[in-house]
């Protein structure tokens, strides 16, 4: 092999190795960024309720859509529209769907601790107080854009898989269960950052489309519609 040949190929490998050698940040590194770049955690722990009001789009169908957290332990989501009506209610611990007027008791674990989750105004905040198992997975391309895995386990074995944009720090797609959503247009508003647009593949050629018209941060919101007591005496 000729010289220059030679130390082309050590090159290459060089470079090879050092790419796999690369050290990646860790989980809570990687979260603690993303908390940071949209707006950091002295404002987010000043959000006490946040509501998003928004449009999903569904095919041809449009469904208008609320989503209220009151704090840990409280979740409440609606959609409705062409003929559709869901309700997704959670008061700590015990969660309704009701969906065009009838009404189930949620009892699996994994759907809980996505409810249980979901009720916190920021999740990525709460990973460790909940005791997830955060676990980075390397590198992965979302949409063309190199993203950090990371795959969140609760207790009860309640998976997420969120993807941390490696430049930027923003969170790009969500995955659970296979179904994976993609955010986009993070805007800021009272110095925090949230993304306005997501599209979630539903498989099957279909997708939903959301787009957030309204975000209100710490107002006022009915106890009544977390009211699961009432809704399971309704069963």
């Amino acid at each position: 092999m000729k010289k220059r040949d030679y130390l082309l190929s050590f090159i290459i490998c060089f470079i090879s190795f050092s790419a796999v050698a690369q050290k990646l940040p860790s989980a809570d590194a990687i979260i603690a960024r993303y908390v940071k770049v949209i707006g950091g955690e002295k404002l987010w722990t000043a959000v006490k309720t946040s509501e998003f009001h928004a449009e999903a789009t569904i095919g041809d169908k449009k469904l208008n859509m609320l989503v209220i957290k009151a704090g840990p332990g409280k979740f409440y989501q609606s959609m409705e529209g062409g003929g559709l009506s869901i309700m997704e209610i959670y008061d700590s611990g015990v969660a309704i769907a009701i969906q065009n007027g009838k009404r189930t008791k949620i009892t699996d674990t994994i759907a809980l601790d996505h409810y249980q989750l979901q009720s916190y105004i920021l999740p990525d905040m709460n990973y460790i107080k909940l005791q997830y198992k955060r676990q980075v997975s390397g590198l992965e391309n979302i949409n063309g854009v190199p993203c950090y895995k990371i795959i969140l386990t609760s207790q009860n074995g309640s998976v997420n898989t969120n993807y941390y944009e490696q430049n930027s720090g923003l969170l790009s797609m969500v995955e659970k269960g296979g179904i994976k959503t993609f955010l986009n247009d993070y805007r800021f508003y009272k110095g925090c950052s949230i993304p306005f647009s997501m599209s979630t593949d539903l498989g099957d050629g279909y997708s939903m489309k959301v787009k957030v018209a309204e975000w209100l941060i710490n107002g006022k919101s009915s106890l009544e519609l977390y009211n699961t007591k009432k809704q399971q005496a309704q069963l």
